[in-house]
C-alpha cells in the first residue's frame, strides 16, 4: 500500500475498519483520517467496497470489527454520538432522492427538515426559503426554484441533490458519484464549488469517484481502494497515469459522464 502522510486537523477517522457481506469481506482493515478544509476523492473499479466506505462514514453501515471516530463527538457505534454526527453531515446521493411532486426549492427545504421536525408543515419560514434560495444560486438552479422537480432533467435534480445537502451547512459533506448524470464542464465547476467551500468553510469533503481525472483536478487527497483494502492515499498530484496503470490495471480511465450534458451556464 502506498500513502503518503497528510496535515491538518481531521474531522473523521476510521480505524482499522472491517465490513463482511456473508463471508465476504467488503472493507478489510481499512484505516484512514480525513482532515479538515480538504477534499478527498475515493477512486477504485466496481465492487471494491467505494460507497459501502462512505457508508460507513456517515454511520449507515456498522463495521465488523474496528470503528469510526468524528472529531470530539466521539465514536459512532455509541447512538448519541451518531445522532451528533448526522445533525453535522449532508450527503449527496447517485440517485437524487428528490421527491419529484414538489418543487426544487422545497426539495432543498427538505434538507433543514431534521434540524426542525421531520414532519415539519410546509410553509417554510421566509429566512429558511431564502437560505434555500442561496444554495439554490450556489448551483447555478435559482431560475427552475419554483419548478417540480419531475420536470427537471438528470443533471438539474442532481444539483438541486447538492443545494439540499449545502443548506445544511453541514461541517462533513459526502457525495456518493455526485457528478454521475452532468457532463465534465459542470462537474468541474461543482468540483471548484465545493473546494472553495472547503478552503472558506472548513468544510470536510469526501467524494465517491469513478472518474479518475475529474478526481485528480478536483481533489486533494485521493484514497484508491483494491480489493477491499487501501492501495493509495496520498496528494491527487501524486496519483499520476503510471501509478494509477500499477494500481488498478483494469480499470478504464473514464474522460466523461455517459448522462445528458448541461452546464451552469445553460439556459435549459
Amino acid at each position: 500500500m502506498i500513502r503518503v502522510p497528510s496535515s491538518g486537523p481531521d474531522l473523521i477517522r476510521i480505524e482499522r475498519v472491517s465490513v463482511r457481506r456473508g463471508h465476504r469481506a467488503v472493507l478489510h482493515d481499512v484505516s484512514a483520517s480525513f482532515p479538515t478544509a480538504r477534499v478527498t476523492a475515493i477512486v477504485g473499479p466496481s465492487g471494491v467496497g467505494k460507497t459501502t466506505l462512505l457508508g460507513v462514514l456517515n454511520g449507515l453501515i456498522a463495521p465488523a470489527s474496528g470503528h469510526v471516530v468524528f472529531d470530539d463527538v466521539g465514536r459512532l457505534d455509541d447512538p448519541t454520538s451518531l445522532r451528533a454526527a448526522r445533525h453535522q453531515t449532508a450527503t449527496i446521493f447517485q440517485d437524487h432522492a428528490l421527491i419529484g411532486r414538489l418543487s426544487a426549492i422545497d426539495n432543498v427545504l427538505l434538507g433543514l427538515a431534521d434540524a426542525r421536525h421531520p414532519l415539519s408543515p410546509l410553509p417554510w419560514p421566509a429566512a429558511a426559503r431564502l437560505r434555500a434560495a442561496k444554495a439554490l444560486d450556489d448551483v447555478g438552479l435559482l431560475d427552475l426554484a419554483t419548478r417540480r422537480t419531475a420536470q427537471l432533467s438528470g443533471g438539474e435534480r442532481q444539483r438541486v441533490g447538492v443545494a439540499r445537502a449545502l443548506i445544511r451547512r453541514p461541517r462533513l459533506l459526502l457525495g456518493d458519484e455526485p457528478f454521475a448524470s452532468v457532463d465534465p464542464a459542470l462537474a468541474q465547476q461543482l468540483g471548484a464549488l465545493f473546494r472553495s467551500l472547503a478552503v472558506r468553510e472548513g468544510l470536510t469533503v469526501i467524494l465517491v469517484l469513478h472518474q479518475l481525472q475529474l478526481a485528480r483536478a478536483i481533489a486533494d487527497r485521493i484514497i484508491g481502494l483494491s480489493d477491499g483494502r487501501v492501495a493509495f492515499d496520498g496528494a491527487a498530484s501524486a496519483f499520476d497515469a503510471e501509478l494509477e496503470a500499477r494500481i488498478f490495471p483494469s480499470l478504464a480511465l473514464s474522460q466523461s459522464p455517459s448522462q445528458p450534458k448541461e452546464t451552469i451556464c445553460s439556459n435549459d
